[in-house]
């Protein structure tokens, strides 16, 4: 049953990212966010696929990841938007 609802969820997920990449005019600034955006992915998909009887220590290393991640995609679109 848990290998049905990931396939629910992934098949969509995988096709509209690839449409996404597909239909998206690339530029250097786009690319960038795209690659500040590959940490908070890879530290969203540990903090979801963690299980309950992982200590509690791995989560919190994945959550101060992902917000330092997210803090790094906030100051990098920042600057960006100010620096045209």
């Amino acid at each position: 049953m848990d290998t049905m609802g990931q396939l629910v969820f992934y098949v969509p997920f995988f096709l509209m990212t690839t449409l996404a990449i597909y239909y998206t005019k690339w530029t250097k600034r786009k690319f960038s966010v795209l690659l500040t955006l590959l940490p908070v992915a890879y530290f969203s998909h540990k903090i979801f696929s963690l299980r309950h009887w992982e200590p509690t220590a791995k989560l919190l290393s994945h959550e101060l990841g992902l917000i330092i991640s997210l803090t790094i995609l906030i100051l990098w679109i920042y600057y960006l938007y100010k620096h045209p």
